[in-house]
């Protein structure tokens, strides 16, 4: 018996899991030229394809047959790392940003969420951190938490899982229709607190510094990423405050800056960069200073590093009172999504950006409900 899927659906599926059309052929049994057709909606499935095809992708079978009932705008997506990064590893984020984005729109028909805000407009990176340090009323003290800093001011934060080792974070607008929503990724698996801070931090200078990212040009893209490293590095270490501390210190004394790194949340190699910006050490002193990292072997870890991110918050809690006010399980949730907005999406995706254990989607709700009036 052969039948019909939305071929878009298998693309999205199969991105996810980062794989190639070959490699799915190669798993499923069948040449690549029909698994291209398959996503091309230029060919019906046998049934015994299709169920091989959920096998491997492990999508559940309604994901793929299912089409959407809202209209999704991804104004674009800024990717850290994205320059050295290929589009297998950053496929999967499109899916995590759309899903977070459908579970943010849905949320919001019982929960008020915190409103987006922006700056005016300024002429650099750094005038844009004073400004939104001002605005948040932030001061000049360290931060200890940028995620409690995003998710505060309206953005949606979530930590993956993703195993795309070039790719830190990405952040970008998504709408629901017209819902609009700014929904960052931060990749949990690759990072300490610290790069995490950083990263956050980063995603939230595309937030407030640029529009949406030009895919088609590679010079003004390696410019914006640069500016989002300049308005990180002003926003996480103000430059009054970070110079009062620096005159404490012997700044080419590389242990002096391990204190230095637990008191404003920063690694050192971020403190380093910063300190030759603001003109404290020359060229030739950070360079020394980059071979004493080399020496040490702090390259890729730093003394403090195996401190763990912090946790979001926005999309857990949301379910939380989902659970404590109308006693919606886990599994009625998915139903919800899989009803209103037409994806049936895996529950260890929905588990992972709602910050639960996937053994909640096996609990049964009570027969009582919690009566909402109109």
């Amino acid at each position: 018996m052969a039948m019909k899927i939305n071929g878009q659906r298998l693309r999205e599926a199969r991105a996810f899991r980062g794989l190639t059309i070959t490699q799915l052929a190669e798993k499923v049994g069948v040449s690549k030229q029909m698994i291209s057709r398959y996503e091309h909606d230029r060919s019906n499935i046998s049934l015994e394809t299709f169920m091989k095809i959920i096998e491997k992708l492990h999508f559940p079978m309604n994901f793929f047959t299912g089409e959407a009932k809202f209209v999704y705008t991804n104004e674009g997506t800024f990717y850290r790392s994205r320059l050295t990064s290929t589009q297998i590893e950053k496929k999967p984020s499109e899916t995590y940003k759309q899903a977070a984005a459908i579970l943010r729109d849905y949320f919001e028909q019982y929960i008020d969420f915190p409103m987006l805000d922006l700056i005016d407009e300024v002429d650099s990176p750094e005038e844009a951190a004073y400004k939104l340090r001002n605005l948040w009323q932030l001061g000049n003290l360290p931060i200890d938490n940028m995620v409690e800093v995003l998710e505060s001011h309206g953005i949606t934060v979530v930590n993956t899982n993703m195993e795309a080792k070039k790719v830190d974070a990405v952040g970008g607008y998504a709408k629901i229709n017209r819902n609009r929503y700014y929904v960052v990724i931060n990749n949990f698996t690759e990072g300490s607190y610290y790069r995490t801070q950083f990263s956050l931090a980063h995603e939230l200078g595309h937030y407030i510094y640029h529009a949406n990212p030009d895919s088609d040009n590679i010079a003004e893209y390696r410019e914006m990423e640069k500016e989002a490293d300049r308005f990180a590095s002003s926003f996480l270490l103000p430059h009054d405050a970070f110079m009062e501390t620096l005159k404490s210190i012997d700044v080419m004394d590389l242990n002096a800056y391990v204190p230095l790194k637990e008191q404003w949340n920063v690694s050192i190699a971020a403190m380093l960069s910063r300190a030759r910006k603001l003109r404290v050490i020359d060229d030739n002193q950070y360079q020394r200073l980059q071979k004493s990292i080399s020496y040490h072997r702090w390259r890729k870890h730093e003394p403090g590093d195996d401190k763990k991110p912090a946790m979001p918050t926005m999309l857990h809690d949301s379910f939380r009172l989902m659970q404590q006010h109308m006693n919606t399980t886990a599994s009625e949730l998915a139903q919800k999504i899989a009803e209103e907005y037409g994806y049936d999406y895996p529950k260890e995706l929905l588990a992972c950006l709602l910050g639960i254990d996937i053994s909640e989607f096996n609990e049964k709700g009570s027969l009582l409900k919690f009566r909402v009036d109109d």
